[in-house]
């Protein structure tokens, strides 16, 4: 990683104000989305860090014991345990996204009574928890609602693996032009097809379809469709502007999108047909990021040498152990496998080089590529998460 890319990614601390991490399952997007926080609050802003990943591993890195849909600040002393001072603040907050729907009806319902029958209504419970997008555009909603706050200099969002990325990304333009298009209308509106008065198709017990469908599925379940589309449809004005808001929110000059990927080749294939995606909806790409990069320790010349020069030095090391341990040594095994475990890390090492030099060469060249390298362990502490930062991130060490 070259000084510039370090630099680009310091410098889009200052240009955003949502950072939304996105890419395959399993590849750091929950360290990445911590990480960056981490170096805003350090740089003095008041960062807030959402995650909608169910392994909710960002508690554990954050050190604290859980992370609930309530804003919890990182107390000051976490920070100073590992010698940090942040001049501004650190957040952290989970999106519980049936939560954020239920604060959609509560927000745009006409009166309690209607509210209160849309929450009880079992159409809604499904509705807000299984049926596809739903959710995702909750989500939107509430990152919409925290932006408008103005509490946070900058929200940075971790989302769900790509598939699930992209229903968030195109939730709220799916959703406004489903409440939108005459289909759904036709269910529920008065005279949508013919503009003479009536009660919609699904209003029991006055249509020849809807005494039809009853004897298969139940008059009262029939209702119960019947009762929760008219009355949800009394939300589907506000649902619809609001969509679109968050539409152009994601879009604008507000929102930046940092693509995390690991450097094994189908996953940078991944990640670079996301950037396609992102490009074509017109969303901007800050940065990419790939983590558990091997880093070259050893160059060819001097593996050869190093099986040459191992048994002697093994030698020497033996002497200097107590004869119990000697006993249990052998010194050639340890040497083949000490070997094999040399040529293929710089096997590895040699295939992420040249997956991040297949992303230089497709990506833009003013494009950051950071690298943090691969650990021995999995990131779990503010310790952990600083270690990263310094490969990310132009660093001013204090003296």
């Amino acid at each position: 990683m070259t000084v510039d890319d370090r630099q680009g990614f310091t410098e889009l601390l200052k240009s955003r104000e949502i950072l939304i991490c996105v890419g395959s399952g399993g590849v750091g997007k929950t360290t990445t989305s911590a990480v960056i926080g981490l170096q805003a609050a350090l740089a003095g802003l008041r960062v807030l860090v959402l995650t909608i990943d169910p392994a909710r591993r960002l508690a554990n890195s954050l050190g604290i014991d859980a992370i609930g849909s309530e804003r919890q600040q990182i107390e000051l002393e976490q920070f100073q345990e590992i010698g940090l001072e942040p001049e501004g603040e650190m957040w952290a907050m989970m999106l519980d996204m049936k939560e954020s729907f239920d604060r959609l009806v509560e927000r745009d319902a006409p009166d309690e009574e209607t509210c209160r029958e849309i929450l009880d209504n079992r159409f809604y419970h499904y509705f807000s928890t299984s049926l596809a997008g739903t959710q995702e555009y909750a989500a939107s909603e509430r990152l919409y609602d925290l932006y408008e706050e103005g509490r946070f200099d900058l929200i940075v969002l971790d989302t769900p693996p790509t598939t699930h990325a992209f229903d968030f990304l195109e939730a709220p333009k799916r959703l406004a032009d489903a409440v939108s298009s005459r289909a759904l209308q036709w269910l529920y509106k008065p005279g949508i097809l013919s503009g003479t008065p009536g009660r919609g198709i699904l209003s029991v017990g006055t249509s020849y379809v809807t005494r039809t469908l009853s004897k298969f599925t139940g008059g009262e379940l029939l209702e119960e469709l019947g009762v929760f589309l008219r009355t949800f449809s009394t939300l589907f004005e506000g649902f619809e502007t609001r969509a679109r808001s968050v539409q152009n929110l994601l879009s604008s000059d507000s929102t930046g999108f940092v693509v995390v990927t690991a450097p094994d080749t189908l996953t940078v294939e991944e990640a670079l047909f996301f950037y396609d995606k992102l490009g074509s909806d017109a969303l901007n790409v800050d940065g990419f990021v790939v983590n558990r990069v091997h880093p070259q320790w050893v160059d060819e010349p001097n593996l050869e040498l190093a099986e040459e020069k191992l048994p002697g030095l093994l030698a020497e090391l033996d002497e200097e152990l107590d004869s119990a341990a000697s006993e249990s040594i052998d010194i050639q095994k340890l040497v083949d496998q000490l070997s094999e475990n040399a040529l293929q890390f710089q096997l590895r090492a040699t295939q992420d080089s040249r997956s991040i030099e297949k992303m230089g060469r497709e990506l833009p060249a003013a494009m950051p590529i950071g690298c943090v390298p691969y650990f021995n362990r999995d990131i779990h502490s503010l310790g952990g998460l600083d270690t990263a930062r310094r490969e990310l991130f132009v660093v001013d060490e204090k003296p």
